[in-house]
């Protein structure tokens, strides 16, 4: 034990036999017990907390336990470690057959009632009862299972005994018996009118087989007046056919005669056209036209000429202009240098001698421009009269050109008036023709006409007759759609009434079946199940009372006083011939009854678990308070009764350490526990 209470680092070794852990009160007997618990279970809330195993200033503590089942080592470990508002449990390990497995807390107390073979609905327990009542129970918590209520004993006993699980099938029962009430009465609203919708689903299927009859007969009725619908459309259709007809004949006709007053109107107009054109055409040709076909050639000639003495007379004046420009720029130089005192360029002195050769130059310059320009003048003048004589001979042959342009428009008029006065005439001819061809096809659309006036009168009467069959088809049609529409809602009503049926048929069926599940379960199953818990509790209390009885006589050898079990497994005191209360009894026979019954109860257990890995260690936590010294050398009998391997005796009476083989003393110096 590491930090463990008043142990801040020991071990203490259990030897096989009798072993008494001997030590004042307060020594740290009960820790070592409470250190061996928290070692197999861990903590649980409400019998063990972190903060009452942990030594007070410590923050971390641990618990190893090592011991042997079925000649197997096995060392367990739990720690604790203190947190900021409370202690808690951190991870431990379990080593097996020297192999080492680190686990949670959960974890380990699955492996170690896996061990010992305890139920596994202890894990998620508080508080191992097997445990507490085979191996390790304190004194006070005994007293408390005999003065306590019938009810929480037997609760109590029921849990130790396994047979808990019948109540808790009763309970179970119950709750599955209220279910089933509920889900009967559900059932039987919901299929409450069951007989009702059969009732109806009947005369909705007579209703449909009428409306089907209804439809079938309908249906003949239908394709009859359709056949006869579409067989005076065809007679209908063929008298229209012929009615179109005469209507295109007769707009045919009424085309035709418009179209020959038209004819006639256009001949008329065309003869006196015709007559107009031939006299102008007679006029004109009486006219003699003639054509100079060499005109054309002399303009342009002259026209050329022209253009090229403009062309020279541009170049001469430009020539002159040229020439002018350099005489002024000549004199202009020369009348600059005569005015020079120095060398604008080099500052020199520019004398008389070098302006008068600079003049005489320009001088000479000027006379050939003069010279040159007055030659090309004498050009420009000959040129100008050429270009004067050429634009008067131009005009000349132009107003010639416009009389002969005037000749051929005549000449191409009279062309066009001949070729018109041929196409009158051809035209002419045609419209005669076309005429007589217009006045045969009248008079042949006229005889057509006269042919179909039967058929205008009998049309009337067969649009009558079509109109009543119609009449009758779309009433016929009517009345089958109506008789549709009514069987398609009520064909879908019948589903609906079907699978309602058939739902309230299988809550019916499913009633029965909750009656039936109802009968078992209350009037046979809960009456078996208590049957069978009173069977094993009956078959308990027998071997329970009888070993009660043999304990507490041993401790208590006495002839006036009897103690037994009643059937609710309280103690039944009989002193003298009366029945006397615990609570009446002395401190010393408190003690005997609760150590008897905590004795007959760890053999009980035992017997009905055959399999418990812990039926071969008592631990007893002061099961001498209140002891006269007769009874304490009744216990060194009773020890040897019961005949365990492994027995831990915790007390404080020297007594005791003449009947155990190991004695294992405890002393508490200041805060901490040694071991002696």
């Amino acid at each position: 034990m590491y930090n463990i209470r008043s142990y801040t680092n020991k071990e203490v070794v259990f030897p096989e036999g009798s072993i008494l852990l001997w030590g004042n009160i307060g020594s740290g007997k009960s820790s070592i017990l409470l250190a061996v618990d928290f070692a197999f279970f861990g903590l649980q809330r409400g019998n063990l907390s972190g903060a009452s195993l942990l030594r007070n200033g410590a923050d971390a503590g641990y618990v190893e336990l090592s011991f042997t089942i079925d000649d197997e080592e096995i060392v367990l470990l739990r720690a604790l470690k203190r947190s900021k508002t409370s202690v808690v449990q951190d991870s431990g390990y379990i080593i097996r057959n020297g192999v080492k497995e680190e686990k949670t807390a959960i974890e380990l107390k699955q492996a170690v009632l896996d061990l010992l073979n305890y139920p596994m609905e202890l894990l998620t327990k508080n508080k191992a009862l097997i445990y507490r009542y085979t191996v390790y129970t304190p004194q006070e918590e005994m007293k408390s299972i005999l003065l306590g209520s019938k009810e929480e004993r037997l609760d109590t006993l029921r849990k130790v005994f396994g047979v808990d699980k019948y109540k808790r099938v009763k309970v179970n029962a119950k709750l599955v018996a209220t279910k089933l009430r509920e889900l009967k009465r559900l059932y039987e609203g919901a299929s409450a009118d069951l007989q009702d919708k059969v009732f109806e689903l009947e005369e909705k299927e007579k209703e449909k087989i009428i409306v089907e009859k209804e439809l079938e007969e309908s249906k003949p009725k239908v394709v009859l007046f359709k056949g006869e619908v579409e067989k005076k459309k065809k007679e209908v259709y063929l008298v229209e056919s012929k009615r179109e007809e005469v209507q295109t004949l007769k707009q045919e006709l009424s085309s035709a005669q418009g179209e020959l007053k038209h004819m006639m109107q256009e001949k008329r107009s065309d003869s006196l056209k015709l007559e107009a054109l031939e006299k102008e055409l007679e006029s004109m040709e009486a006219e003699v036209l003639e054509i100079d076909e060499s005109l054309l050639e002399k303009i342009e000639l002259v026209s050329k000429n022209l253009k090229d003495k403009e062309i020279e007379s541009r170049q001469n004046l430009n020539k002159i202009q040229e020439l002018s420009t350099k005489v002024s720029h000549s004199q202009h130089i020369g009348k600059s240098v005569t005015k020079l005192v120095s060398c604008p360029v080099c500052f020199q002195e520019v004398g008389d001698a070098y302006k008068d050769k600079v003049m005489q130059d320009k001088n000479k310059e000027v006379e050939n421009f003069e010279r040159e320009k007055k030659e090309i003048e004498i050009k420009q003048e000959i040129v100008e009269k050429e270009i004067v004589n050429l634009k008067s001979q131009l005009e000349e042959y132009k107003k010639s050109e416009a009389n002969l342009q005037l000749v051929k428009v005549k000449l191409k008029q009279r062309d066009s008036k001949r070729q018109e006065v041929v196409g009158l005439r051809t035209k002419s001819l045609a419209v005669k023709q076309n005429v007589a061809g217009m006045n045969s096809r009248i008079i042949e659309l006229q005889g057509l006409l006269e042919e179909f006036k039967v058929l205008e009168e009998m049309y009337p009467k067969l649009k009558e007759e079509l109109d009543f069959v119609q009449e009758k088809y779309r009433k016929a049609e009517l009345e089958s759609h109506r008789l549709q529409a009514c069987l398609e809602p009520l064909t879908k009503q019948l589903e609906s009434l079907v699978l309602e049926v058939e739902k309230k048929k299988r809550m019916r069926a499913k009633q029965e079946s909750i009656n039936k599940s109802l009968f078992w379960l209350t009037e046979e199953f809960m009456i078996l199940m208590d049957s069978m818990e009173k069977n094993i509790l009956f078959k308990v209390h027998a071997e329970f009372s009888a070993l009660f009885e043999k304990w507490f006589d041993i401790l208590v050898d006495s002839d006036d006083m009897q103690m037994t079990l009643d059937e609710e497994y309280s103690p039944k005191i009989l002193q003298n011939g009366y029945d006397i209360e615990y609570e009446h009894l002395s401190g010393g026979e408190k003690t005997a009854g609760a150590l008897a019954y905590r004795l007959a109860l760890n053999q009980v257990i035992n017997t009905l678990n055959a399999g418990l890995k812990t039926n071969d260690v008592l631990i007893l936590d002061e099961p001498t308070d209140g002891f006269s010294q007769e009874q304490l050398d009744r216990l060194k009998v009773l020890m040897e009764e019961i005949k365990i391997p492994q027995i831990i005796i915790v007390s404080h009476e020297p007594q005791i350490e003449a009947f155990v083989d190991n004695i294992i003393r405890l002393e508490k110096v200041g805060h901490e526990t040694k071991v002696i």
